[in-house]
């Protein structure tokens, strides 16, 4: 499996906002989607889902806007696993243009659901020993100064 995990997209007509730049909600939109298709690939597919009663729930996001996106750009987000327990996985995302600059970042936490109770529960074995070896071997990176940030106006 790839790792780091990216996907590479580009700009739509329909992600543009009226100051004619991707509207601050696209963005969360695409790195929820990417995020999804990391899942996807590891062990929780829409099928294995319904299959084993488990999903995962998003419980806290933070999203840093550092550079524009206009129509056509191309983009790419790679998926980074800052952190993770035995039903909780802490991502963080980075979006870059085609050009190395990098746009946003994306810092989300998320924890395991067992369906039928509606409560946490322990990741299912496939998806654990995806995060652990995604973890494991994962390229090391200077974490962005937007991890762990905390939003506040400067004095």
């Amino acid at each position: 499996m790839q790792n780091p995990f990216t996907i590479n997209h580009y700009v739509t007509q329909d992600m543009i906002d009226h100051n004619n730049h991707v509207h601050d909600a696209q963005y969360n939109i695409v790195f929820s989607d990417a995020i999804n298709q990391f899942n996807y690939q590891r062990g929780l597919s829409l099928d294995e889902r319904e299959n084993l009663s488990y999903t995962l729930f998003t419980v806290e996001e933070q999203t840093a806007y550092l550079s524009e996106l206009v129509e056509n750009d191309e983009y790419q987000i790679t998926v980074y696993l800052y952190d993770y327990n035995e039903k909780s996985v802490h991502f963080f995302s980075i979006m870059t243009k085609s050009d190395g600059t990098t746009v946003a970042t994306n810092e989300a936490l998320m924890l395991g659901i067992n369906r039928k109770t509606k409560k946490t529960s322990p990741f299912p074995e496939q998806y654990a020993n995806q995060i652990i070896s995604y973890y494991d071997n994962q390229q090391l990176i200077d974490w962005p100064k937007q991890l762990g940030h905390r939003i506040g106006i400067s004095r």
